[in-house]
Order: structure tokens, then C-alpha cells, then sequence
């Protein structure tokens, strides 16, 4: 029957014989499978408190693969409709200058494109004003904040400039670990940090929630891999989430291909070899 089926048929009439509607380890960001165990969970709460209580500039530290950009986009997702809040969201906030700073930022709030950099900087300090005037609360969130020229924290610096009770500007910068050194080099902008936030690895039991939790999405309520496999995958991603998920796909894969009926330690030890 196998023969007859194109590459994606065959691939879910298999993921159907292990329950599995979808392929519950891909790696492309999607909301529906986003987990947030304990570690994660109270960075995310933070980072919510950050928005709602206007605390102004927080810094989301985490090494790669430790799930910044879906926390950034949960929180987009979160908030993007909210009344009462502007949103700007740049998934790549590397500025090589601080006018093109100043550009995405505006753009992204619906501020025209000037010419000079005091102009650009003018019009989207009015727009801020008038928002906070009318009550509503401006979001930046920084994607990858760590690739910014310096240069770009300027911006920044002339955003917490406003003489309010209440912060104009809530801007969440995520990077990787080496973003506190960027913002080390400009002081003012460094000494405007309400809160410096790391996302952890996972734990044992926090990553077994989150394969099980993954899998739940996918229509299969039962495990997919033994005890010994397990410790075995986690071990070896050192609770990195991007690199269990990885992991978890490529032992998946292999199971797709074989009469096995779950991941045991030697299916990982088959993948770890590859």
C-alpha cells in the first residue's frame, strides 16, 4: 500500500499508526506547541510584568537554542490585540546604525520615514507621547537583540528620556549571552535596566513535560520513548530545548522508518551515532 503513497502520504500514514495526527517535533516555530515549564514560565511571568506594570527596558538572556525568539513571539501573540497597547515586534533587531534603528522601530508603529536622524527621532518621541497621553502602552520587543550595533543603542537612550510618572516605552530586548556586554558600552542605557532575565536550561523532568506535552498536541496521549532513551537524549542535549527537539525528531524519523514500536535507548544511540 506504501508504494502507491507520495513522500508526505507515506510519512502520515505512518505518524497515524503511532496515533500521531501531526509531526509532533518539528522545528519551525508554532505556537500550539510551545511549552513553558517552571524555569521558563517565570521568566515569561516577569517579562508580562515588565509590560503590564510599564517597568520599561528588561534584557531576556538565554544561549542558542534555549527558546528566546518563541517566548518573544508568545508574547506578540499575547498582546498584538490587546486594546490598549501599541505593539512593535522585530524579529531581527540587528540595526547597523542608530537610524536604521530609528526606522524599524517607527515603521513598525506606523511612523513615517524622515531624512535626518533628529527628525526620525522626533517624530517617533511625539508618537510615544501620544500614546502615553491617551492612555495607551507602547511594546517593543527586540529579537536578537545581540546582533545591534552600539551606535543603535542611542535610541534607546533618547526613548527613556521622557519625563512622565510612568514609563512611555516598555522595550524587552532578547538576545544571547554576549547582549549584556553590548549594553555594557553605553552606561546611560545600561543603568535604565529594570530587570535582567535568563532563560535556563531545561531539567529532566521539564524537558519529559515538554516531549509528553508535544507529543499531547500531535493526538498521541501516550509516551513515545522509554525511561532509559530518555535520559540517554537528555544527557546529550544538555536541556537545551531546541536541541531535545531536535533529537526527539531525528529518533522519531528513525522509528518512522522501522517495525519499532518506540524509542529505546538503542534507537538513540543509532541517531546519536549519525
Amino acid at each position: 500500500m506504501y508504494d502507491r503513497l507520495s513522500n508526505q502520504e507515506w510519512r502520515q500514514a505512518r505518524l497515524d499508526r503511532f496515533g500521531l495526527k501531526e509531526d509532533p517535533f518539528k522545528l519551525s516555530a508554532d505556537p500550539r506547541y510551545l511549552y513553558l515549564g517552571p524555569e521558563h514560565l517565570a521568566v515569561y511571568r516577569q517579562a508580562q510584568n515588565v509590560i503590564s506594570r510599564r517597568r520599561g527596558l528588561a534584557l531576556i538572556n538565554g544561549d542558542m537554542g534555549m527558546g528566546k525568539s518563541s517566548l518573544a513571539r508568545r508574547l506578540y501573540d499575547i498582546y498584538a490585540n490587546e486594546q490598549g497597547i501599541d505593539m512593535c515586534y522585530i524579529h531581527t533587531a540587528a540595526f547597523k546604525s542608530a537610524m536604521d534603528a530609528a526606522r524599524q522601530i517607527s515603521s513598525s508603529l506606523g511612523v513615517g520615514p524622515q531624512r535626518s536622524f533628529q527628525r526620525q527621532m522626533e517624530g517617533l518621541e511625539k508618537a510615544m507621547a501620544d500614546a502615553f497621553t491617551a492612555g495607551r502602552n507602547v511594546v517593543v520587543l527586540l529579537d536578537d537583540a545581540q546582533l545591534m550595533e552600539s551606535e543603535a543603542l542611542e535610541v534607546i537612550h533618547r526613548l527613556y528620556n521622557f519625563d512622565y510618572d510612568a514609563k512611555v516605552v516598555q522595550i524587552l530586548a532578547f538576545g544571547q549571552l554576549e547582549m549584556e556586554a553590548l549594553f555594557a558600552t553605553n552606561k546611560a542605557v545600561n543603568a535604565r535596566v529594570f530587570v535582567r532575565l535568563v532563560l535556563p536550561p531545561l531539567t529532566l523532568a521539564s524537558a519529559l513535560q515538554m516531549v509528553l506535552f508535544r507529543l499531547q498536541v500531535a493526538g498521541r496521549n501516550e509516551p513515545l520513548i522509554d525511561d532509559d532513551a530518555f535520559e540517554l537524549l537528555f544527557e546529550h542535549s544538555r536541556g537545551v530545548p531546541r536541541e531535545i527537539i531536535r533529537l526527539c525528531a531525528q529518533a522519531t524519523d528513525y522509528l518512522l522508518q522501522s517495525d519499532e514500536t518506540m524509542i529505546t535507548r538503542q534507537v538513540v544511540e543509532e541517531v546519536l551515532q549519525t
